[in-house]
């Protein structure tokens, strides 16, 4: 709890980034082990329970849950080019400046996906 009174008292767009890149990064863990026990199915249980599965993804919810790690890591990976950026060439001044550029392209991307998505459901 300590580390959570910590980042709501503390409002500087450091500190957001830090917690945000570290809840992508457990997210994109945890999808990442849902996406090898999914495709080892075909291993262990063969094409067709593979192929049933594959089916039962196919809806619009899980298109959406798609929509979500697509935003998650696109705002892990800029988010991590903004700290190297930040550690190579000392930017520590333009840190809230490039945390926003961060926000905005990971918003484009969002939006660019979702719109992607509803060309697909309709």
């Amino acid at each position: 709890m300590k580390y959570l009174k910590d980042f709501i008292l503390n409002k500087h767009p450091g500190q957001t980034a830090f917690g945000l890149h570290r809840i992508s990064g457990i997210a994109l863990a945890l999808y990442l082990l849902l996406h090898i026990m999914l495709h080892s199915t075909a291993l262990i249980f063969g094409n067709e329970a593979y192929n049933n599965l594959a089916k039962r993804m196919d809806n619009p919810l899980a298109h959406l849950l798609e929509l979500f790690i697509i935003v998650i890591a696109s705002f892990h990976l800029l988010n991590g080019l903004r700290l190297i950026l930040i550690d190579i060439l000392l930017l520590t001044r333009f840190q809230e400046k490039l945390f926003f550029v961060v926000k905005f392209a990971t918003a484009f991307i969002g939006i660019y996906g979702l719109s992607i998505y509803f060309e697909r459901l309709f």
